[in-house]
C-alpha cells in the first residue's frame, strides 16, 4: 500500500479553524519571489519577504499545509535531529552555536507570529526528550551539560526516572532532558493562521496550482496548467513534496511515511499532568503529546517501503500502551499519514541552487520550529543580506539517487538497520 494522502480521518483536519479558500492561478502574473509549496516554510517566508517589501506569489498544488504542515507531530522543538553533541563535533564549536542560536530563534518565531496575527493553535509550552537504556541517558546528560555550559541555554533541565514518573506516569525511562522553551501546537492550525497573514501582508495566494516547469533564466517563468509566474526569485518550499520539480534539489532529500493516532478524549487519565510533549531517544522514534482538548497524540510508525500496515492504528496503540500500559480500554479515535523529508546528515538543507532558485528542506522531523528560521533567512539572502543563510547553506548535504527504483531499497535499508540499532541497544 502506499501512503495515505487521505485526511479524512485527521485529528487536524477535525479540529481545522475555518479557512477560506483560495482561488487558482489563471493568466500570466509577475512578482519579485514565486514561492512553490503552501506549507510552513513558504507561509513563513512570504511574511518575511513581504516585511521587506517584496511582491510575493505562492502557488499551492493541492490546498494550503496538504503536505507535513497540516499532519505532523506538532512538537515544536529547539535544536535539530542531528544530536546536540554530533552537531557540535561536526561543524566545530563556533559554527555549532550559530547553528543552535537559530533553533532557538525559531521557536521565538513561533511565539512572535501567535502573538502579532493572534494564531490560534493551541501552543503549549514543554517537551522532554527520554532515555531508554544507560548509552542514551549519558547522550542526553552531555547534551545537558553543553546547554549549561558553552550554550548557555537555561531552559534545559535534567530529570531522572522518579521525575519523568511523577510527571508523566510512566515507568518506561530511565530519565529525560526537559525543556520549558520547546512545546508543541495544532500544526494546521498553525499554518492556516500564517497562511492568513501572508495574505495580510499583500502576498498573493493560489491553491490547485500544481507547478509544471520552472524555466530559468534572467526572469524565472513559474508554469502551471493555466498561468505563469515571472519572478526574478523563486523559492521550492516542497520538502517530501517536490515530485521531481528540481533534481538537484530532490536528490539531497528523501522523503519517509510516517504515521500517527490520536485517542478518545481521557478526561482526567491524562498522564501527562504537565501537559508537555514528549519523544524517545531511538532511531525509530516514539512521539506523543496531550491535545488541548484532552486527547493523547501518538506518532511514530514507519514503512521500510513508504507504504502503510493493515494494522498501522493499531501498531501505534500497542508502542503507547508500552508507555502507558494504563490506558489498555482506550480506543484510537483518529488515524492518518503523510511524508516528511530526512537528508543524510540529519541537517536542513537551506541553499541557493542558482538562477536566484532557493530550496529550504529536509528538516528530519524538525519541521515545526526550523521552518519558521528558514524562511526568514531565505528571505534575508533574497533581499541581499546572506549572512545567516550561509549559517546553513555551508552545510554539505550528501547525495541521494532520485530514481525511485534505487530510492525505496535504499529507504528499506535505512529503516531496518535504524530498527536494528533500536533493538541491539535495548
Amino acid at each position: 500500500m502506499s501512503v495515505k494522502h487521505d485526511l479524512s480521518n485527521s485529528y487536524y483536519h477535525k479540529t481545522a479553524n475555518p479557512f477560506d479558500p483560495h482561488p487558482f492561478l489563471e493568466g500570466d502574473i509577475q512578482a519579485d519571489v514565486c514561492i512553490i509549496g503552501a506549507g510552513l516554510t513558504g507561509m513563513n517566508a512570504a511574511i518575511e519577504l513581504r516585511k521587506k517589501g517584496l511582491s510575493v506569489v505562492v502557488l499551492e498544488a493541492q490546498h494550503i499545509a496538504f503536505g507535513g504542515s497540516g499532519r505532523n507531530g506538532g512538537q515544536c522543538l529547539v535544536g535539530y535531529c542531528l544530536g546536540l553533541r554530533d552537531v557540535d563535533d561536526a561543524y566545530g564549536r563556533e559554527w555549532g552555536k550559530q547553528l543552535w542560536d537559530l533553533s532557538v530563534e525559531s521557536v521565538d518565531i513561533v511565539r512572535d507570529r501567535i502573538s502579532e496575527f493572534d494564531i490560534d493553535c493551541d501552543f503549549q509550552p514543554g517537551y522532554i526528550e527520554l532515555a531508554l537504556n544507560a548509552s542514551q541517558e549519558e547522550e542526553l546528560k552531555s547534551w545537558f551539560a553543553l546547554k549549561q555550559g558553552d550554550y548557555q541555554y537555561p531552559s534545559a533541565q535534567w530529570w531522572d526516572a522518579e521525575k519523568v514518573s511523577e510527571v508523566a506516569n510512566t515507568e518506561r525511562y530511565l530519565g529525560g532532558l526537559f525543556d520549558s522553551n520547546s512545546g508543541h501546537l495544532h500544526t494546521l492550525n498553525y499554518t492556516l493562521g500564517l497562511a492568513k497573514a501572508a495574505r495580510s501582508l499583500g502576498a498573493r495566494v493560489f491553491e490547485n496550482s500544481p507547478v509544471k516547469q520552472i524555466k530559468k533564466g534572467k526572469v524565472n517563468e513559474v508554469i502551471t496548467d493555466k498561468g505563469r509566474v515571472s519572478a526574478s526569485q523563486v523559492l521550492l518550499a516542497c520538502n517530501a513534496y517536490l515530485d521531481g520539480l528540481d533534481r538537484r534539489a530532490q536528490s539531497k532529500v528523501l522523503p519517509v511515511a510516517s504515521y500517527i493516532a490520536v485517542t478518545e478524549p481521557l478526561g482526567e487519565r491524562m498522564p501527562i499532568t504537565n501537559r508537555m510533549a514528549m519523544s524517545d531517544l531511538n532511531n525509530c522514534i516514539d512521539y506523543y503529546r496531550p491535545t488541548a482538548d484532552g486527547r493523547l497524540l501518538f506518532g511514530g510508525v514507519n514503512h521500510p517501503f513508504n507504504g502503510e500496515y493493515k494494522d498501522s492504528q493499531e501498531r501505534l496503540r500497542q508502542r503507547m500502551l508500552k508507555v502507558f500500559p494504563q490506558l489498555d480500554d482506550i480506543k484510537m479515535e483518529y488515524h492518518w499519514g503523510g511524508m516528511f523529508a530526512v537528508t543524510r546528515s540529519y541537517m536542513p538543507e537551506i541553499a541557493h541552487l542558482g538562477n536566484d532558485i532557493y530550496t529550504a528542506h529536509g528538516y528530519t522531523g524538525h519541521g515545526v520550529g526550523l521552518t519558521n528560521i528558514a524562511g526568514r533567512v531565505v528571505a534575508e539572502a533574497m533581499a541581499g543580506q546572506a549572512g545567516r543563510f550561509d549559517v546553513f547553506s555551508r552545510i554539505k548535504q550528501k547525495w541521494i539517487p532520485t530514481p525511485e527504483v534505487l530510492r525505496k531499497p535504499a529507504l528499506a535499508m535505512a529503516i531496518w538497520k535504524a530498527q536494528l540499532e533500536d533493538k541491539l541497544s535495548k
